[in-house]
């Protein structure tokens, strides 16, 4: 099959042949009078000639319309004669994206805290976070934020809430930085087009009807192709990128930010990097130059809608490609800015393990001798954590479980420590039920609440043994 757009229709997605397709300025394919995709002619010379048509757009002439690819109207499937005349998206590493939703959150949730902790943050030449921290000699580490699952996992969550849950650097808009993530998370020497940001957002889940983004109401359409195996009509849903508007110049005018390029006298939109000055012997120089001249060739590039958010998301890639290509080594590298004193602001990361955060009995013989539950917490630092935990046990008959709900302090756990709590307890409900634990940490400067609450639950018998824990 010609491969799909979008998202949506209830049925499992088919990511079997991602082709470039003929699109309209808002991504969405143009589809021939039989509601099927038109994959892009690749150009190749072995190309038969018959199996090339100029592109449907809807209008009555073609002038001016791409070659395509000719369809079967009946199953808008490519004949495999002409296969060879098409062309599959390469996602490369960014085929991560593919991950479960569970591997972002817990990417996500590294950012967070890493950002959160940071004494500083900032933009690199290629528009890429940066975290700094200063430590007691005053001396800065920074580093940029690469992983191509953690960049993903910003541009996932921006694009549906507008907010990583902590704050972003000084000058980061939401959209350049969605489209900055984008490319640091794709192949350095790839290539981000729309019909990879397209497929992209359609295995990310993001396109389906039922999932609500910043972009707004989405573009939605009825396209026939194969699910199953059986051809049938599926309705696919776009993005709406009609508000972006992207400037080449104007976006690494302003990179790295702040500027910090050359250390005695920043200048806006420079960076540093190694130059061959000589092949025999290979000898190397450091340049301090405008980005746009040496990445860019001075080439300035004005787009909107989703070209200009490709085109922002494959520029951050040309210029990390650049810098991955000729790196000046550690020593000679001018140091990120950072003025923040070491202490002056407590952050930490405390948090209570779903799996072995609080542990209580499985089953438990209704007014029998005491049983205990057990609280685990863990602090990441970097400082030491302060705050309580309580436990609530709620029973489902609506019976009384005396003591509940409990609460243990805990001071200056230090960095990299845990620590943990037992309680005796003992319940008479008076019939066969449930108990339904939540434990849940507060902490003033805890960087990161998604790992502060977790839940368990205890059978309770009226009769025969039983125990246990989870």
């Amino acid at each position: 099959g010609g491969g799909g757009g979008g998202g949506g229709g209830g049925e499992p997605p088919d990511y079997g042949d991602l082709l470039i397709l003929y699109r309209d300025a808002d991504g969405v394919p143009y589809l021939t009078e039989d509601s099927c995709w038109q994959p892009l002619d690749n150009g190749s010379v072995d190309c038969p000639t018959e199996c090339l048509v100029p592109g449907d757009d809807g209008d009555e002439t073609t002038d001016g319309e791409p070659w395509v690819v000719t369809v079967d109207p009946a199953t808008c499937a490519v004949p495999a004669q002409c296969a060879i005349c098409t062309e599959e998206v390469d996602f490369e590493r960014i085929n991560e994206s593919r991950s479960p939703d569970t591997v972002f959150a817990s990417q996500l949730e590294d950012v967070v805290v890493n950002m959160a902790t940071a004494d500083c943050l900032s933009l690199d030449p290629a528009g890429r976070i940066v975290t700094s921290r200063v430590a007691d000699d005053l001396t800065v580490t920074s580093s940029a934020i690469d992983s191509p699952l953690q960049n993903l996992a910003i541009y996932r969550q921006l694009l549906l809430t507008g907010s990583i849950g902590t704050e972003l650097p000084t000058n980061a808009d939401v959209y350049d930085t969605m489209a900055r993530a984008l490319g640091a998370a794709s192949s350095k020497t790839g290539e981000v087009n729309v019909d990879l940001v397209v497929y992209l957002n359609e295995i990310m889940g993001l396109t389906d009807e039922s999932v609500t983004t910043i972009l707004g109401d989405k573009i939605c359409i009825n396209v026939r192709e194969e699910v199953m195996g059986i051809v049938q009509t599926v309705r696919k849903c776009f993005l709406d990128f009609s508000s972006y508007d992207y400037d080449r110049d104007t976006n690494f005018g302003a990179l790295p930010d702040p500027a910090y390029i050359p250390e005695s006298a920043p200048v806006a939109g420079t960076f540093e990097h190694l130059y061959e000055l000589g092949t025999d012997p290979p000898t190397f120089g450091i340049g301090v130059d405008p980005i746009m001249e040496i990445v860019f060739d001075d080439v300035e590039a004005v787009s909107s809608n989703i070209t200009g958010f490709a085109q922002a998301a494959d520029d951050t890639r040309a210029v990390i490609d650049y810098m991955h290509s000729w790196p000046l080594p550690i020593i000679y590298q001018t140091p990120v800015p950072c003025d923040a004193i070491p202490g002056e602001d407590t952050t930490y990361d405390v948090s209570i393990s779903d799996v072995s955060g609080l542990q209580v009995p499985v089953q438990m013989v209704d007014g029998s001798e005491g049983r205990e539950f057990t609280v685990n917490i863990a602090n990441a630092g970097p400082d030491a954590a302060s705050g309580s935990v309580t436990v609530t046990a709620v029973a489902e008959n609506g019976g009384v479980i005396i003591g509940s709900p409990w609460t243990h302090d805990f001071v200056d756990l230090a960095a990299g420590l845990s620590d943990s709590w037992t309680t005796l307890f003992s319940i008479n409900l008076g019939e066969r039920t449930k108990i339904n634990w939540t434990a849940t940490i507060e902490a003033e400067f805890d960087v990161n609440p998604n790992n502060d609450s977790v839940t368990a639950t205890t059978n309770v018998k009226v009769t025969g043994g039983g125990g246990g824990g989870n």
